[in-house]
Parts: structure tokens; C-alpha cells; sequence
């Protein structure tokens, strides 16, 4: 007998292709977990498998019950005792259930899991019963941070008896770990590390074969129709391994994605198997919304058409789909931490677009920006992507976040300042002489918009006066349907403007104050101002300069009463 032990559907692509290229003949048992969907939803998933005749018994494992039944309860306290005791009572429960269902393990010829941090594969650990391990996702055989990071916040158990017991497939007890090895971290390696790569494998079997699991998965043919720029592919990712776990943090992350990276194109969501699909139809209605219970590694037999783009915050398919698309948008956590301030990136880079039409690739570069935001939209708006800054010189421009330690030279740099520490003027103070402001805004078009009113600010340093006006006559408009936003940019008077330089530097030395002495008070920026309203700021700012210059203490607090 050969026993299988997984808890999502890619697991179980996997299983089915190793019994069938591996195992054809021999008897092999399926252990899957009851997470994968809702109860009803296993039961048809455990009926579809069975019909498949791939495996010769299927069982399902009530994993959420065995979870929160175990009396010991780890957290970032708990001493490595407690963790044994955790790590017993799985042992004993597991026992338990291979008693009710009638499950020897005494006759399994060989064992192959993909959670080896959990239950079962768990119970095969902490055993010590030698055991064949499959990458829980396209790549993340080399990316054991991410994972780890994962369930230290989601789940700390796994995450104890992962880094107790050496899980994840580090155990030396894993005879074989199979992975995908191109979609692994450049420069990789495992000398136990045994290619497993499921497109490839799909592709050598047998035809009668395919259709098997094509059916089990209820995976059906894809026709779209012909459109100018292509169609875009999104994989969705389950709300729960949001860094925000929200229902209307998803729905607003999805809107945004597609956006910002998918405007004007037909949109194909492949939804997450624990998504609701009913909820991409009504969110946008006019994307094609694919079935759940398949695994997206499967697409490239259902569609013969190649995708224009593939978008995911988080599914570790598109590491397996690089082949069937254009362009890969792979988002992460920095993206979603970030999602505000995606409005800058945007007006950033039409700026650079109309005050520089002809640029050139070497004629740009970026410094300490989110590059899974700014390279697509430099590919969409720019028509390429900005390299990072080489040994030359100077550039016609640099577009700039977190500050690193030393920001190229150019013609203009566009200081984004997300985190809001005016670090680009630490090293030249008097940097605030050379600023054009240039205000984003972001407003609302209707009680049902998904995202939120907000402004920021992008200064750009230029030492050409002529560069630097025509920084600040930009202006820009935006409109982001599916979010229900729309964004303007540069369309501040010449007193906002002139006072959003001032207070920029005013906040600059605030920051300063604040990270020395612990005390600071941030003013909003002010709109609809006067010329007296500048002056008073300038004179201000004249009084903290001169205060600064004989090393005083001081506290900056300006309450600002809203027109």
C-alpha cells in the first residue's frame, strides 16, 4: 500500500500524478483534510475522486476538529515540554482515528505527504517513519520563510512543532523532497530535491489518463473571445491569509489589482477553492469568474490561448504558469501593506511619461521603491521596466521612496515619501528650495465604493527651474471603477502649493525633533489657503530654523481648523 497525506487540491494533483507514473498498479490510500471546502463540498470532492478509480480508498480527515480538540494550546511562552505534550495528544489522536477507520499502517509500503507540520504528516514526524515530502506550493520549497511566517501568525502551533521537530520537510527522516525546481529561488538547491514539476507531468500521461483527472476536478474547456489587448488572469487569494483578514479588505484589494493592472482588458478570475465564486460575479460582472474546485496549474490544458497577463497576490500557481503568459504580476505582502499608497506609484509614473515623452530605459531609475507596483506600471504606462541605478552618473530622472543610504543624481527626482520621514532631506537641507509640490487626491464616487477618500503629497527635486515648473503644472485624473475612486493630481492652487512646500520642511523638522526627543504632533496639510496662510508658515518655519540652529529643544503641535 502507498499512502498519500495533503490538504489542498494541488495536493492532490500531485498525489494523483505520482500513483499514476509511479504507483499504477499498487493499491494506494488518499488522506485528505475537511479544510479544503464545506462540508457538502468534501463529501462531492471524496465522491469525485473515488470515481476516478485513481486511488484505491479515500479518507477524510477531520482536521478541524483535531486542531481544536487538543487541550495544549501553544503560544510564543510556551516551553519546549508543552509542545511535546501537544505533539503526544496528535500522536494519540491520530491513533485513535486510524482505529475507527480501520487504517494499518503497518502495511503502507511507502508514505508521501505535503503538511508534515500537521496531523497526519505531523504523526509520521514526530514517529519518526520515513517519508517522501511534497512541497505545499509551486516554490516554496526554497521560500521556508514565507511559510514560517505564515503560521507563526496565523496558526503558532505549526509554527512551534515546525521549528521543534524540523518540519517543512527539513526532518531527517524526508527521504525525498519533490518539487517544482524552476519555479524555486535562482541558485537553489536541495541534494534531496527531486523535480516535480505537474504541468510537465500532466502533459506525459496517457490520454485517457488526463481526462481522468480532468473530470475529477470537474476542469472543462475554456473559450474566450477575442479581444484587442488580451485577457488577464487572476488568481485569488483565500481572505484568511490576508495580513487584513476581511471580507471588504479582499474585495477591495481585488478591485484595486485589477484596476490598476487589468484596465481596459476581459479579466478571467480563478478564484481560491476556499473563496466563494458567487461573490466574484457580483463584484464584477463583466470578468469571466472560472469554477474553484480545480487547480489553476491545470489551466494550460483547458485554454489554448496564451493570457496577456497573470496577477496574484499570493497564489503559488504562477510560478507554474510563466509559459502561458505575456507577464507575470506577482504581488506580495508589501503590496497589500501598501495598497494607499499605490496612488502616488500611479501619478508618479504618468508624471515621468509627460514631462519626459521620449525617455529612454537608461535614462531612469528607482531607489528603495515597492517594484512588485512600480515595474508593472512602468511596463504598462512607460513601456518598460526601470532598471536599477548602474554606475553612471547622472539621470534624467529617479523615482524615490524609502531612502536608501544615497539617491542618484538628476535632472528630477520624484520623492513618493510613503512612510511620511522626509528622509531625502537629512543629508541636504536645503533640498526644500529646489521642491515642486504636487498633491494626490483621492475621493469617492458613490456610498458603494470599496476604497476610501485620501490625499498625498510627491515632491520633486529639480534644479532646473523650467523642469521644476513644469512639475508643478502637471496635472492628472484618474478613474478607478471597479474601487468606485477617482484620483487627481496636481490640481492644487499656487497658494496650496507654495504652503505644502513649506509645511513639508516644518514636517521634516517635526520628524527630526520627534525621533530625538519622543515628542511630535503632526499637522494635515491644509487646503483652500490664502497668501496670509503662506506667510504665517513661512514665518514659522523661519522661527524653527533659527531654534534649530542654537540647538533648542522644541515640540511642534499645530491643531489646524478645516475650511
Amino acid at each position: 500500500m502507498i499512502l498519500y497525506i495533503g490538504a489542498s487540491i494541488y495536493h492532490i494533483l500531485c498525489f494523483s500524478l505520482h500513483k499514476l507514473i509511479y504507483h499504477p498498479e499498487e493499491e494506494a490510500v488518499l488522506i485528505i483534510c475537511d479544510n479544503i471546502f464545506s462540508k457538502s463540498g468534501m463529501e462531492e470532492l471524496k465522491a469525485d475522486i473515488d470515481k476516478s478509480e485513481i486511488f484505491s480508498r479515500t479518507l477524510i480527515l477531520h482536521y478541524i476538529e483535531g486542531a481544536y480538540s487538543n487541550p495544549y494550546v501553544l503560544k510564543e511562552t510556551s516551553p519546549a515540554e508543552e509542545i511535546d505534550r501537544y505533539i503526544a495528544w496528535n500522536e494519540q489522536w491520530i491513533e485513535e482515528w486510524m482505529e475507527q477507520n480501520q487504517l494499518d499502517i503497518s502495511e503502507a509500503a511507502e508514505f508521501n505527504t505535503a503538511i508534515d507540520h500537521r496531523h497526519f504528516g505531523l504523526y509520521l514526524l514526530s514517529k519518526k517513519i520515513p517519508y517522501q515530502y511534497f512541497e505545499d506550493g509551486n516554490g516554496l520549497l526554497s521560500r521556508e520563510r514565507v511559510q514560517m511566517e505564515f503560521h507563526k501568525k496565523s496558526q503558532y502551533a505549526s509554527y512551534a512543532v515546525t521549528k521543534r521537530l524540523h518540519a517543512l520537510g527539513n526532518s531527517r527522516y524526508v527521504t525525498k523532497r519533490y518539487a517544482n525546481s524552476s519555479a524555486q529561488v535562482p541558485g537553489f538547491y536541495d541534494e534531496k530535491m527531486e523535480d516535480f514539476n505537474v504541468i510537465t507531468l500532466f502533459a506525459g500521461l496517457k490520454e485517457e489518463d488526463k481526462k481522468r483527472l480532468l473530470k475529477m476536478f470537474h476542469a472543462k474547456k475554456l473559450e474566450l473571445p477575442r479581444t484587442k489587448k488580451g485577457p488577464v488572469l487572476y488568481l485569488t487569494r483565500y481572505v484568511r491569509y490576508l495580513q487584513k483578514p476581511t471580507i471588504q479588505n479582499h474585495h477591495y484589494l481585488s478591485a484595486m489589482i485589477l484596476d490598476l493592472f487589468a484596465e481596459d482588458h476581459l479579466v478571467v478570475i480563478k478564484p481560491h477553492p476556499r473563496d466563494f465564486s458567487g461573490r466574484y460575479r457580483d463584484l464584477f460582472p463583466d470578468a469571466v469568474v472560472l469554477d474553484k474546485h480545480f487547480p489553476s496549474e491545470l489551466l494550460p490544458f483547458l485554454y489554448d490561448g496564451k493570457f496577456r497577463k497573470i496577477i496574484t497576490i499570493g497564489s503559488t500557481a504562477i510560478d507554474a504558469l510563466e509559459k502561458n503568459t505575456e507577464e507575470i504580476i506577482k504581488l506580495e505582502e508589501g503590496f497589500e501593506n501598501k495598497l494607499d499608497s499605490v496612488f502616488g506609484y500611479v501619478a508618479a509614473v504618468q508624471a515621468v511619461k509627460s514631462l519626459f515623452p521620449e525617455l529612454k530605459k537608461e535614462e531612469i531609475t528607482a531607489a528603495g521603491c515597492l517594484r512588485e507596483v512600480l515595474d508593472p506600471l512602468c511596463r504598462d504606462i512607460l513601456g518598460f521596466t526601470v532598471p536599477e541605478a548602474g554606475k553612471q552618473g547622472h539621470y534624467k530622472v529617479v523615482v524615490a521612496d524609502e531612502i536608501p543610504d544615497r539617491i542618484p543624481e538628476a535632472d528630477l527626482i520624484l520623492y513618493l515619501n510613503t512612510a511620511g520621514d522626509f528622509k531625502f532631506a537629512d543629508t541636504d537641507p536645503g533640498v526644500f528650495q529646489r521642491l515642486a509640490f504636487l498633491g494626490v487626491s483621492v475621493k469617492t464616487v458613490s456610498r458603494k465604493s470599496l476604497g476610501k477618500a485620501s490625499e498625498a503629497v510627491i515632491l520633486a527635486e529639480a534644479g532646473d527651474p523650467e523642469i521644476r515648473k513644469a512639475a508643478e503644472n502637471f496635472r492628472f485624473r484618474k478613474e478607478f471603477p471597479r474601487t468606485g475612486l477617482v484620483m487627481t493630481a496636481g490640481n492644487e492652487t499656487r497658494e496650496e502649493k507654495e504652503y505644502g512646500k513649506v509645511m513639508a520642511e516644518i514636517l521634516w523638522m517635526s520628524h527630526k525633533t520627534g525621533k530625538e526627543n519622543g515628542m511630535l504632533l503632526l499637522p494635515k496639510r491644509r487646503r483652500k489657503v490664502s497668501m496670509g496662510d503662506v506667510e504665517a508658515v513661512r514665518q514659522l518655519c523661519s522661527v524653527l530654523k533659527k531654534e534649530e540652529e542654537t540647538d533648542e529643544n522644541h515640540r511642534i503641535c499645530t491643531n489646524e481648523i478645516e475650511e
